[in-house]
């Protein structure tokens, strides 16, 4: 792996472990307060979706670009969800995860093509 992939992953990864507190913050604000309950359940499991991930993308893998180009879906379903059933609160996680994480891969998608990734 290049110096050059190397910083890209490792910035990836600690931007996967920021979008990870975000949402377990989020979740267990919504959960305790009770108005958001199903939201903050739902909230919590991205994060530990994201821990999970931060520790994937330090060995990065075919078509993890696409992954990542394709994730505006789930993106904009967490927004729906966080507005409908949570509160405004949780569309600071998804924006986060838009534009730092999915933004950030996006912009870097040359340096893992050199790689062939």
């Amino acid at each position: 792996m290049s110096e050059k992939l190397s910083n890209v992953t490792k910035t990836l990864s600690e931007r996967e472990k920021i979008s990870a507190i975000i949402w377990v913050v989020i979740g267990a604000i919504q959960v305790l307060s009770g108005l958001g309950i199903i939201a903050g359940i739902w909230n919590l499991y991205c994060a530990y979706t994201r821990f999970k991930q931060s520790k994937a993308v330090l060995n990065p893998w075919p078509g993890m670009v696409e992954q990542y180009d394709k994730s505006l879906t789930g993106i904009i379903i967490s927004i729906v969800i966080n507005l409908i059933l949570g509160g405004i609160i949780g569309v600071a996680g998804a924006l986060y995860d838009m534009f730092m994480i999915r933004g950030y891969v996006l912009e870097n998608k040359a340096v893992f093509e050199e790689e062939n990734i």
